[in-house]
């Protein structure tokens, strides 16, 4: 193979790489929680982050993230097997996830639960679950209405890398008035893909182009 092929070839393989980027802007979850304060409440906390309720499921990182969202995917209002609601009596409660290894992601979506939900939501992430940043505080998910399945909602932030991510609750709503609670339906996150960092899989081809590249030379040579 001329040098010219070669090269070509190599090109080819890199741009078949790039755009074939392993699921930039997919929809993942966490794989387990655990109640910081609030808990344990009502209902099973995976339950806000294992699909259950959800109208239309997604592939954890495959299903992308705006796509899926576009649908305008429902959460169900029926509460059993498919929320949670901290403690009766409380208007606050902190909830924090794990997503079970370090991931990079940008946005957040939240199904606020119809018939409590959360009033004002501040969010911090981790590395090790012990020490927390500040990621995003005054977020303010709207008052769905009671007894309707309900929507997702979308809060975008600065890039974030992270393998723990702390909801805490503040003002959560009475719907209907006296029933003192925080409540979420789902919880789903976008995965995102720095700027200027290749994928391990891009690198490999490009690591195989220049290596061919070097051999073609010495051929000619």
């Amino acid at each position: 193979m001329s040098v010219k092929r070669l090269v070509a070839s190599s090109l080819l393989a890199v741009g078949i790489g790039l755009s074939g980027a392993a699921h930039a802007g997919a929809i993942f979850s966490a794989t387990s929680a655990v109640i910081n304060a609030g808990g344990p409440g009502d209902g099973n906390i995976a339950d806000t982050f294992n699909q259950n309720g959800l109208l239309t499921g997604y592939t954890a990182g495959v299903t992308d993230f705006d796509t899926y969202i576009a649908g305008n995917p429902s959460h169900s209002l029926i509460f059993a097997g498919n929320e949670w609601f901290s403690n009766l009596g409380s208007t606050s409660a902190s909830v924090t996830y794990n997503f079970g290894s370090s991931r990079t992601f940008d946005a957040l979506a939240l199904w606020n639960e119809d018939f409590a939900g959360i009033g004002a939501l501040a969010l911090s992430t981790s590395s090790d679950g012990v020490t927390f940043a500040p990621l995003v505080a005054g977020l303010l998910p709207p008052d769905n209405t009671n007894n309707v399945d309900y929507g997702a909602d979308v809060f975008a932030f600065g890039l974030v890398t992270a393998q723990y991510i702390r909801f805490d609750m503040t003002n959560c709503p009475q719907q209907p008035a006296g029933f003192d609670s925080c409540a979420i339906g789902e919880v789903a996150f976008r995965e995102a893909t720095a700027n200027g960092v290749p994928e391990p899989g891009i690198l490999m081809l490009t690591s195989l182009a220049l290596f061919g590249l070097v051999l073609a030379r010495r051929r000619v040579g």
